[in-house]
This record gives structure tokens, C-alpha cells and sequence, in this order.
């Protein structure tokens, strides 16, 4: 492995991007990044409602590109991906983990009941699904709360950050009986300081999460 390891950062919206660009400039500077960034893909799902077989195909491409360029490991950003991320990390020779599951390995010892945020309807499920069996496979049954914020994430793509926060921020303080609150996109990692000033839970989010484990498994 070289001792500057390189990480493509596989992203389908400019704004989860630039939360993992942020994420590795803090953690773990040395770390040679990379960014793929194809939005069509983020308008295809969100148009589509999930995941369509057709995707696949469009990951693996861009997938075999990123190797060729001479990725040595691959973040994904967007969580509505996730059954499409498995098959390439099946597929392919290199290290790739999906934007949630370190976040959900740490969660995980936070209670058995949380709140799941997310700005965009699709991410729902297939988060859900994710932390759901990450929790059955350590022997743990938990509850998940789902809290989609209208309005959000097309609040922060029109430019406007501030309302972004805000309407988070006022979707959480209707959060209770829950033992903590996990974030379910890049995007929303932003938000951390708007939730936390108005709620006393755990608050868990990806980048942060997701440049630690690549970090482990590049062995840097």
C-alpha cells in the first residue's frame, strides 16, 4: 500500500461530497481523496423512489473507472444505495464500505431505540434496513423511529444552508422516548450543532465514522 493511500469518495450529490472532502481534511489529512461525483444518479433514485435493477450496472462502470484510476479504497456517500454498494464490495478487489455502517457500529452501543433523520424519503428504508441487520447480527433486537425532514434537502440545495439547519434542527425537537439519534446522510452531518442545541440525546453521524474504519482497513 503506498503511504499515501488513495480514496475516491463515490458521491451522487455535490453537498455529501463536500461533507466527506471536509471529513478526511480533518481526520485524516494524509489521505490522498479523489471525488466521483455523478448527480445523475441521486435524481434517478429519488425520481424512482429506490434502488432500480438498471443501477447496478451504472455502479459497476463507475466502480471498474475508480480502480483503474488507481483507487485503493472507495467511501460511498449516499445512503439510498446501499443494496447496490454491497454487490460492488462482493465484486470488486478493494476495500469499500457504505456510507453509514461505521456510524451504526458506534450507535449501536448507544441504547436499543432511535431516532433515524433523513432529508430525503428513500433513505428511510434502506438505512433502516441496514442498522436493523447490523443489530441482528450482534444479537440485538432495537427500535427505529423514522423522522424524514421536509423541505431540507432541497432547502440546502437552493443554497440556503441556514434553513437546511433549521428545519432539522425543528424536526428534532419533536424527538422523544428515544435513546439517541442517528443521522442518515452525509448531508446531513452539517446539522450536528443545530440538533444538538436543541436536543440532549447521542447524536451520530457518517463522515466522520466512515473515514476511521477506511482508515483501519488501508491499515494507515
Amino acid at each position: 500500500m503506498p503511504t499515501q493511500p488513495n480514496v475516491v469518495l463515490f458521491s451522487v450529490h455535490k453537498d455529501a461530497m463536500d461533507a466527506a472532502v471536509r471529513a478526511f481534511a480533518s481526520d485524516w489529512p494524509e489521505a490522498r481523496t479523489s471525488n466521483l461525483l455523478d448527480d445523475g444518479l441521486f435524481n434517478w433514485v429519488r425520481s424512482a423512489g429506490g434502488v432500480v435493477p438498471e443501477m447496478y450496472d451504472a455502479f459497476r462502470t463507475l466502480v471498474r473507472y475508480s480502480i483503474s484510476r488507481g483507487a485503493d479504497g472507495i467511501v460511498f456517500t449516499c445512503s439510498a444505495f446501499r443494496d447496490v454498494i454491497d454487490a460492488c464490495a462482493k465484486e470488486f478487489p478493494i476495500p469499500m464500505i457504505g456510507p453509514n455502517e461505521a456510524m451504526i457500529e458506534q450507535a449501536l452501543d448507544a441504547g436499543s431505540k432511535f431516532a433515524v433523520m433523513a432529508t430525503v424519503g428513500p433513505t428511510i428504508p434502506s438505512f433502516s434496513a441496514e442498522m436493523l441487520d447490523v443489530a441482528a447480527a450482534r444479537g440485538r433486537k432495537i427500535e427505529l423511529v423514522p423522522y424524514v425532514v421536509d423541505g431540507a434537502f432541497d432547502a440546502l440545495a437552493g443554497g440556503d444552508p441556514a434553513r437546511h439547519d433549521s428545519l432539522v434542527a425543528e424536526k428534532a425537537r419533536e424527538i422523544s422516548g428515544c435513546d439517541a439519534i442517528v443521522l442518515a446522510q452525509f448531508t446531513l452531518s452539517r446539522a450536528v450543532p443545530a440538533v444538538s442545541g436543541v436536543s440532549p440525546l447521542p447524536i451520530f453521524n457518517s463522515p466522520g465514522a466512515a473515514v476511521a474504519k477506511m482508515r483501519r482497513l488501508l491499515d494507515r
